[in-house]
């Protein structure tokens, strides 16, 4: 399959559109049957995507990975058992989790290498026959939170909650809704704050949240113990329909869906209340929305700079909202292409939304903002030359890092190296090999380097804090002093390509410090020679090589590049995904 994306572009006199990307409509389906559910995450890689279709009579699971660039990078089927469902999707920037439904089973699958495999040694965990009617996971604090409702107590519903940790091993289990023998609750939600975790849970007892009428509650974890339950909107005041629970970097918000009826006209308003973490007073309610779906919850999110998101479905639309600690803003439509699941979520500042529009198959937009400057930004001598350091963005849409040099009494800063970004890579560095240590070292001359990041949109952070390092006087500078590139190579290396995963080609950098004879070969796994890329005596210098799939007959999959210099061999590994 061929796994295109087709890019349109929606015209907007809107001030909100000078922040959003276009909105991008994929060939992926979603028709939004009875029982077709989707759930998205969002990491360093780009977005993750889980669909339950309704295939009437038979159901699937598929999983999807869509990169910043707009290319639909993994579609695969994730599970073909008709009785898989509610599926859910979370983790940070190098997990990735899946949870769903089977049977009387509750089933977790993790991905370490951005959706390419997916373990199957997390014991399923066993959760009875009844009827389920929801399921709800969000990663933190080293583990995966879990909850889940089962029709458990006659008609009504029990919530519980495990955490998977870090050996893969279900614990911390409790029935949340275990207060006393009156307490009952399903359509569970769940959220984490430091040492928190928060649940919460409606007391309504039907299967679908439009059916559904009670009490909206919330129940905190903290550290190792359970606190009472508290009640957010409920009787006498009035009925409750679903409600999510979702902890900003100081409040927790429930925002719960207000049942209004009389007069023929029963529809639900969109709610919200919130309280500082740690507390347990609840504001007044603030009105977001009226006549909103109550079927749908609305999803939320947080970004590195504090703020929270929010989006639901409007009238054949997707609204948008943003709260900056203190007020909320006003109603945004990021999409009048249609309004079906729509779900947020953030890497560092930017903001991706998808949802199933008019035309049935998968859209998603991307509010852009600029990159995080590089952090742990560091320098050291390395094989007599300054070595800068620094740690990998977390960011979906990092093209490039731009290096800065000053010299102790310059006016002024340059641009001296430019460092491609690979999402294998966790830390980078650089080497100034225009400059090599002669005669004493001077404590009063240094040399000043920061970084910047650059993201595919070309849009550049600030810069990193600086790094300074001790030089002397008459430092050797090489540049532009007729010694040329093959004189500042000091060392073998064998980069990683980039972009990696790629498809149709890919560039791998090396070096030699001296003149050899060099081979640079691809292999696949079972070790047969792919394509020579080099099989020649070579100056010494930096190179770059292209390797490309076009004309050959090769699958997706794991792949391998050898260099061979002299007595130098690096082999790396890179994968092609079609």
């Amino acid at each position: 399959m061929k796994n295109i994306i087709v890019l349109f572009f929606l015209i907007t006199a809107s001030i909100l559109s000078q922040s959003w990307n276009n909105e991008v409509a994929t060939n992926l389906p979603y028709t939004n049957a009875p029982y077709s559910k989707m759930d998205m995450f969002a990491n360093k890689d780009g977005i993750h995507m889980v669909v339950r279709y309704d295939g009437n009579p038979d159901s699937y699971f598929k999983y999807y990975l869509i990169n910043s660039s707009g290319t639909v990078v993994i579609n695969t089927t994730f599970t073909t058992e008709s009785s898989a469902d509610f599926p859910k999707i979370s983790g940070d920037n190098d997990k990735v989790y899946i949870a769903y439904k089977l049977g009387s089973e509750l089933r977790v699958k993790k991905s370490t290498d951005a959706g390419v495999s997916w373990s199957t040694n997390i014991p399923a965990l066993p959760i009875g026959s009844n009827g389920s009617n929801g399921i709800d996971i969000v990663y933190g604090d080293n583990g995966l939170h879990v909850v889940y409702a089962m029709q458990d107590n006659g008609s009504n519903f029990e919530t519980y909650y495990y955490k998977l940790n870090s050996n893969n091993a279900w614990v911390d289990y409790k029935n949340v809704t275990d207060y006393n023998s009156d307490e009952v609750g399903g359509f569970p939600t769940v959220s984490v704050s430091p040492n928190r975790v928060h649940v919460s849970y409606n007391t309504g007892i039907h299967y679908e949240p439009t059916g559904n009428r009670g009490n909206a509650k919330t129940r905190d974890k903290y550290n190792t113990t359970w606190e009472d339950p508290q009640e957010v909107y409920g009787y006498p005041n009035g009925e409750s329909m679903i409600e999510r629970t979702h902890a900003s970097n100081s409040k927790l918000f429930d925002f719960y869906y207000k049942f209004e009826g009389g007069m023929g006209q029963y529809h639900s308003d969109l709610y919200v209340k919130e309280r500082n973490l740690g507390t347990t007073t609840w504001s007044s309610g603030t009105l977001l929305s009226t006549f909103v779906s109550g079927n749908e919850l609305v999803s939320c999110a947080n970004t590195t700079e504090g703020n929270t998101y929010i989006v639901y479905p409007g009238t054949g639309s997707v609204i948008f909202r943003t709260y900056n600690n203190s007020t909320w803003s006003s109603e945004n439509t990021i999409s009048s292409s249609g309004y079906k699941s729509p779900i947020i979520s953030t890497t560092s500042n930017d903001v991706f939304v998808t949802w199933g529009n008019a035309n049935n198959t998968i859209s998603y937009r991307q509010y852009d903002a600029v990159p995080l400057a590089p952090q742990n930004v560091s320098s050291a001598w390395y094989n007599s030359h300054p070595k800068i350091t620094w740690t990998a963005n977390m960011e979906a849409d990092i093209a490039s890092y731009k290096v800065y040099k000053m010299v102790e009494g310059a006016t002024g800063w340059a641009n001296f190296a430019t460092v491609n970004y690979s999402s294998n890579t966790s830390s980078y560095e650089w080497v100034d090999t225009l400059v090599n240590p002669g005669g004493k070292f001077d404590p009063n001359y240094r040399i000043y380097y920061k970084v910047s990041t650059k993201d595919i949109a070309n849009k550049e952070s600030g810069y990193s804090a600086e790094t300074r390092i001790y030089g002397s006087t008459n430092y050797l500078w090489k540049q532009n002093n007729g010694e040329g590139n093959q004189a500042q190579v000091q060392e073998y290396s064998l980069q990683q390509n980039y972009p990696n995963p790629f498809n149709p080609s890919t560039e791998i950098s090396y070096q030699i410090p001296s003149k050899e004879f060099v081979t640079l070969k691809v292999y696949d796994v079972l070790g047969n020679e792919v394509a020579v890329l080099a099989n020649e005596l070579q100056e010494a210098g930096n190179y770059n090589a292209q390797f490309t799939t076009n004309g050959k007959q090769l699958s997706s999959g794991m792949y391998f590049y050898t260099l061979t210099a002299g007595k130098f061999t690096d082999t790396k590994k890179f994968i092609l995904l079609k």
